[in-house]
């Protein structure tokens, strides 16, 4: 029956299926490629205006973490108030602090080789450093008169974060509390090893969490891909080839059954 179904085939159903598969082909190619130029365009148009870009729909709020212009008053008044005291507090009571802790951390970092500073912070996604602690302790950093700093930043829910200037620490690549502790004894753990641990100079006067030039890095910021240079990529076109042949392959077998059909009711009549 394959054999007997393959002659009936005339040359004339060939033909057709052959337009129809290379005419979707075609077409699904520049189709996709048509809705590439126009993504393109829109994110030309996008980094090319002065709009802005907003977290989320529902708060309407600038990615303080993506802006290098972000207001320094509160870190520089967090540095300046480091010189009567290397604890600081935000002056929110959420945090679950022993006074014994704070005294403890005191006397950790009067024994320190180099200075340590310790911040507790009321962090939020909705703060203007979307809640990083790490960007946080970074800013605070840039904004201290020591040229050797390590400034710990601590939430109410005992996350940390850390950054230095003059030297870094590579030993300490994060600092996570016991969820049992307290947030002052998750503080005293943390500051216990940064002291303990060893120093190393960098070649600028700033750690991995500050660029060259000492300013805090803009985190996840992907700017690695620029619009305009962006170009249809060959898988792209493959892809839409390979829809298109087996798009147009249906249509054509749609094509010769249907064709055949009325072939065989043209001649019961």
């Amino acid at each position: 029956m394959a054999v007997g179904t393959m002659r009936s085939i005339s040359p004339l159903d060939w033909i057709i299926a052959v337009v129809a598969v290379a005419a979707v082909s075609i077409g699904a190619t520049l189709l996709s490629t048509h809705l590439f130029d126009e993504a393109r365009a829109e994110r030309i148009a996008a980094a090319d205006s002065d709009a802005i870009v907003v977290d989320s729909i529902y708060d309407d709020r600038i990615e303080g973490a993506h802006d290098p212009n972000y207001g320094r008053d509160r870190y520089q008044a967090i540095a300046k108030s480091f010189a009567a005291d290397p604890v600081y507090f935000d002056g929110y009571p959420e945090f679950d602090i022993d006074e014994a802790d704070t005294d403890s951390i005191r006397a950790e970092i009067a024994a320190a080789d180099s200075p340590i500073y310790v911040a507790f912070l009321n962090a939020s996604d909705l703060d203007d450093a979307d809640g990083d602690l790490d960007l946080l302790a970074a800013r605070i950093a840039t904004e201290m008169d020591d040229p050797e700093a390590a400034v710990l930043t601590v939430d109410a829910t005992g996350l940390m974060g850390l950054a230095e200037k003059g030297v870094t620490r590579p030993s300490v690549l994060s600092l996570t509390g016991d969820s049992d502790d307290s947030d002052s004894r998750a503080a005293l753990a943390a500051v216990r090893e940064i002291s303990a641990a060893e120093t190393e100079d960098v070649e600028s006067s700033y750690s991995h969490r500050h660029d060259d030039d000492g300013n805090p890095e803009v985190f996840d910021e992907d700017s690695t891909k620029d619009p305009h240079t962006l170009s249809y990529s060959t898988g792209g076109a493959v892809a839409g080839a390979i829809f298109g042949i087996l798009v147009g392959g249906g249509v054509g077998v749609g094509i010769y059954f249907i064709r055949r059909a009325l072939k065989k009711r043209t001649a019961k009549q």
